[in-house]
C-alpha cells in the first residue's frame, strides 16, 4: 500500500494548521479534519476508517486546558484501538508528553519543531507500525487458536516464552510426548546452557499433559543436595537409618507419584545414586535408605544437565546404561543468542507489558538495542529476567526517571565490550581516530531548555546505535526505527543546523557524517 492511501484525521482548532498539514502532504495523504472533538466524535461514529489521528492536546481556551485531548486519547484508543494517535501540539511539556505516550499516544510532534521530511518519516513508522502490529495480533491469535486446537497452552506461574520456530516446535513437541498415549512415562531429557529454562520447559510439559496434570510435580536441583543426604531425599529413610533421621523421612521420588519429578543437574548424581535412578527406571521400585520395602512408583522422570554427558561418559563419570535410558526423548534448548527474535516477548513478560509496542515507551533507544541486538545474554533467560529486575529497581528508586536508561542497567552488562556504555558524568571510550567527548554530566543536562534536551537525546541515541552497528547506516536506521539512512542523516543534519553545540560530546557522529556535522 502507498503512503497515498493512507487516511490521515486532524484535529486541531487552529484551521492554518489543517492548511499547512494538507498541502503540505497531499501527494502522500489523504486527510480529513476536525476542530474540536464533537467533530472528531462525528466522524468516528460514522464507522469511517482513518490510519492516523494527528491529535492537538489543546482545543479550547478552558482552564484544564490538555486534559480535553488527554481525555480524547484515552476514548480513542478504548473504542478504536487500530487507529494510531500522533500528538501535535505547541505547548511542549516534558510530563504532559510522558502522559500522553502512557495514554496510548504512539509519538509526539512539537509544531515548532516542523520538518516535512522527518514528519513524514514518523507518519509512516506510526502507520505501517500498527498495521504491522495488528498482522502480528492476528497471526498470534492464529497460532494461540492451534495452540488451543492442540490442546496446550502455558503455565500461568511458569509460562514457557518465545514465537521463534525453535521455541514453537520444542512447545509442540514436549506436548506431544507429554500426551503420548503408547507410553505415558517416557524419560526425557533436556539440555542447554544454564538459564535457558530447562526447568520451564519440565513445568510447561507437566501442565499440559492430561495423564499428569492433576498430579504433583517434584523439582531437585541436584547439586544443592549434601552428598551425605541424597539417597534419603530421593529416596526416603527409615527413622533411625542414619544419624540424623529422627523420624521417616518420605522421598522425593514418593512425593512425585502419579506425576513428573524433574531432576536438573543429572550429571551431578553420585555412582550409588546413579544406580538408584537407573534401577527405578528399568522396575519402577525405590527402596527407602535402611529398609527392604520396595515401594513402586508411577514417576515419569524428566531430567536436565548443561552438561555434555557424552563427554561425562567418556570420562567414566556417568554410567553409560544411564546415559541411554534417561535420553529416549531429547530436546535441546538453544541459548538465547541464537533465538534473539524471543527477546522481545520476553522483556513484555518481565516488564508486564500488554503489548510488544509499549517497550518504546519503557525503554530508551539504547537500552533497547543493547538488549535486542547486542549483548549475548551468556546467563540466558535467567540473565535476562534478572538485569530487567535490576532496572526496574533503579529506574523507579535509584533515578526516578520515566523510561529504563543505560544507567539503570547493571554494570557487567552496561559495560560490555563493543555495548553502548555511556555515563552522563564521564567521557566515553573513543573510537580509534576519533577524540574523546568532553564530559557532560547530568546537571549540565538538566540546564538545557527542554528542546536542547529532547535534541541532546536524540542525538546520544545516533551516536551509540553507531557504535553498536560500526557505523553502519542502514543498520542504525533499523536499530533507532528510522524509515533509511537517507532519513538519518537528515534528522542530524537539520538537529545540527538547530544544536551545533551539541554534538561537541559525539565523536562518532562528526566522524561518520563530516560533511554534515564539522
Amino acid at each position: 500500500m502507498s503512503s497515498k492511501n493512507y487516511k490521515i484525521f486532524i484535529v486541531d482548532d487552529d484551521p492554518e494548521f489543517h492548511q499547512l498539514i494538507r498541502r503540505a502532504y497531499q501527494r502522500e495523504f489523504v486527510f480529513e479534519g476536525a476542530l474540536d472533538e464533537r467533530g472528531l466524535r462525528d466522524k468516528l461514529a460514522k464507522d469511517e476508517e482513518y490510519d492516523l489521528i494527528l491529535l492537538d492536546l489543546i482545543l479550547d481556551d478552558s482552564p484544564e486546558k490538555e486534559k480535553v485531548g488527554l481525555g480524547l486519547i484515552e476514548v480513542i484508543t478504548g473504542q478504536y484501538p487500530d487507529i494510531p494517535i500522533i500528538v501535535v501540539t505547541s505547548d511542549y511539556k516534558t510530563a504532559t508528553t510522558v502522559l500522553a505516550m502512557k495514554k496510548g499516544a504512539k509519538n509526539f510532534l512539537p509544531k515548532e519543531d516542523y520538518e516535512y521530511e522527518y514528519w513524514k518519516s514518523i507518519f509512516l513508522e506510526v502507520i505501517e507500525g500498527q498495521k504491522n502490529k495488528k498482522e502480528n495480533k492476528q497471526l498470534r491469535q492464529q497460532i494461540k487458536a492451534y495452540e488451543a486446537q492442540m490442546g496446550y497452552q502455558n503455565p500461568p506461574t511458569y509460562p514457557f516464552i518465545g514465537n521463534s520456530p525453535q521455541m514453537k516446535l520444542l512447545r509442540r513437541s514436549l506436548v506431544d510426548v507429554g500426551n503420548y498415549e503408547d507410553s505415558p512415562d517416557l524419560t526425557i531429557l533436556i539440555t542447554g546452557e544454564t538459564g535457558v529454562g530447562k526447568g520451564v520447559a519440565a513445568r510447561f510439559m507437566h501442565y499440559n499433559s492430561r495423564f499428569r496434570k492433576e498430579h504433583p510435580f517434584e523439582e531437585i536441583h541436584i547439586s544443592t543436595i549434601p552428598e551425605t543426604l541424597l539417597e534419603a531425599t530421593l529416596f526416603g529413610a527409615k527413622k533411625g537409618s542414619f544419624t540424623d533421621a529422627k523420624e521417616d523421612i518420605i522421598g522425593r521420588f514418593q512425593h512425585a507419584n502419579h506425576g513428573v519429578l524433574f531432576l536438573d543437574e543429572v550429571g551431578d548424581l553420585n555412582a550409588k545414586s546413579q544406580v538408584q535412578l537407573l534401577e527405578f527406571l528399568n522396575n519402577k521400585t525405590i527402596h527407602p535408605l535402611g529398609t527392604t520395602e520396595e515401594l513402586v512408583l508411577d514417576v515419569q522422570i524428566v531430567a536436565a544437565t548443561n552438561k555434555n554427558l557424552e563427554e561425562e561418559v567418556a570420562e567414566g563419570r556417568f554410567r553409560k546404561d544411564l546415559y541411554h535410558r534417561i535420553k529416549v526423548v531429547h530436546y535441546e534448548i538453544p541459548p538465547l543468542q541464537e533465538r534473539r527474535e524471543d527477546i522481545r516477548d520476553l522483556l513484555k513478560h518481565f516488564l508486564k507489558l500488554s503489548d510488544v509496542n509499549e517497550l518504546d515507551v519503557i525503554l530508551t533507544n539504547e537500552v533497547k538495542a543493547l538488549f535486542l541486538h547486542k549483548y549475548p545474554w551468556p546467563g540466558n533467560v535467567r540473565e535476562l529476567e534478572n538485569a530487567v529486575r535490576s532496572a526496574k529497581f533503579h529506574q523507579k528508586m535509584t533515578y526516578r526517571s520515566d523510561k529504563i536508561d543505560i544507567n539503570c542497567i547493571p554494570k557487567e552488562i552496561r559495560n560490555f565490550e563493543g555495548s553502548i556504555s555511556i555515563s552522563l558524568a564521564s567521557p566515553q571510550n573513543p573510537t580509534p581516530g576519533t577524540q574523546a567527548n568532553p564530559p557532560i554530566n547530568r546537571t549540565d543536562i538538566e540546564a538545557l531548555s527542554l528542546a536542547e534536551q529532547n535534541a541532546f537525546n536524540t542525538i546520544r541515541s545516533i551516536e551509540e546505535a553507531l557504535i553498536i552497528k560500526n557505523g553502519v547506516k542502514k543498520d542504525v536506521a533499523e536499530v533507532l526505527g528510522i524509515k533509511s539512512s537517507d532519513s538519518l542523516r537528515y534528522k542530524i543534519k537539520t538537529t545540527f543546523e538547530k544544536y551545533p553545540h551539541l554534538f561537541a560530546h559525539f565523536p562518532e557522529i562528526k566522524r561518520r557524517f563530516p560533511k554534515i556535522v564539522s
